[in-house]
């Protein structure tokens, strides 16, 4: 399994109310214990039975190696929620990404460059003059020249 140290795990408040719901959030991120509640919460409220997750996200999830086949959809969103976001701060952290560096982004043919404006705690990288244009910093990577 990939390991995810960015990933933000349940505290023992957070763990005491998921408890009270009947949900177990112990060693899970924030972000499972909360889907986990929100399933209980569809459940109850609207009758909303579970669904599973894609198979594209059970694939996906696979070259991770994590089985989210046994869990619920809103878990197995969370998930995939949880590994991007891993890999959004990795690649930040790797190619030391920041306001003023010069990126390209893996996906774009024409292999533009572009400069970094800011980047939001999500891994959202916005770039300067780009009206709004951004990318996930997992897709970006160093212009050679800034290498």
């Amino acid at each position: 399994m990939k390991p995810l140290p960015h990933v933000k795990l349940t505290n023992t408040e957070q763990c005491s109310l998921c408890a009270k719901l009947g949900v177990n959030a112990e060693g899970v991120s924030v972000g499972v214990a909360y889907s986990r509640i929100q399933e209980v919460l569809d459940r109850l409220f609207w009758g909303v039975p579970s669904r599973k997750p894609t198979p594209k996200q059970i694939a996906l999830a696979a070259q991770f190696g994590y089985d989210i086949s046994g869990v619920s959809r809103h878990e197995g969103d969370s998930v995939i929620a949880d590994l991007m976001y891993e890999l959004n701060m990795e690649t930040i952290e790797k190619e030391r990404l920041a306001p003023g560096v010069k990126v390209k982004n893996i996906h774009d043919t024409v292999e533009w460059i572009h400069t970094i404006s800011s980047i939001r705690k999500d891994g959202t990288v916005f770039y300067k003059g780009g009206n709004g244009r951004k990318a996930w910093a997992r897709s970006l990577r160093r212009a050679e020249s800034e290498k």
